[in-house]
C-alpha cells in the first residue's frame, strides 16, 4: 500500500504586505518550471494567479508596478491595457476574450497568506 504525504499549504507572506488594490510577487515552482506569482487584493479578498498576461508572454506589472487600473476594478497589463476580473482572472478586453489568468489557490487564515496549490510549490 502506498502511502500518501499529506500536502501542506506554505507560506507566501503575511496578509499585511497585500495592501487593498495593491500587489505582492513571489517565486513559485508551478508544474516543474520556476514562475512568478502575483497576489491582489480586491474588496477585501486576496486572489492568487501566475504573473503573465494571456494577450503575451508579459508580467502584468512589467511596464509599471501599478497591478490595477486606475478605476480598481479590474487587474491590468501594464503594457497593452487588457483588463481582467480581480475574483476570477477572466479576461474583460475582447482581444481576449473567454481566456483567463492562470490562477493560484491561495488560502489567508491567521494574518497570513498561504500558497495551497497542489500544481507548485515555493522554492526553498
Amino acid at each position: 500500500m502506498t502511502r500518501r504525504t499529506a500536502f501542506k499549504p506554505k507560506l507566501i507572506c503575511p496578509s499585511d504586505a497585500l495592501a487593498e488594490l495593491g500587489s505582492f510577487k513571489f517565486r513559485v515552482d508551478y508544474r516543474r518550471e520556476t514562475r512568478e506569482g502575483i497576489l491582489v487584493r480586491h474588496r477585501g479578498v486576496a486572489y492568487g494567479y501566475l504573473n503573465r498576461c494571456v494577450h503575451m508572454p508579459k508580467a502584468l506589472d512589467c511596464e509599471r508596478p501599478e497591478i490595477f487600473d486606475d478605476s480598481g476594478q479590474s487587474i491590468r497589463c501594464s503594457m497593452h491595457g487588457i483588463t481582467y476580473e480581480p475574483d476570477t482572472g477572466l479576461c474583460k478586453s475582447e482581444i481576449c476574450a473567454g481566456k483567463s489568468l492562470t490562477a493560484l489557490k491561495i488560502l489567508e487564515r491567521d494574518g497570513c497568506i498561504f500558497l495551497a496549490d497542489k500544481r507548485g510549490r515555493l522554492p526553498d
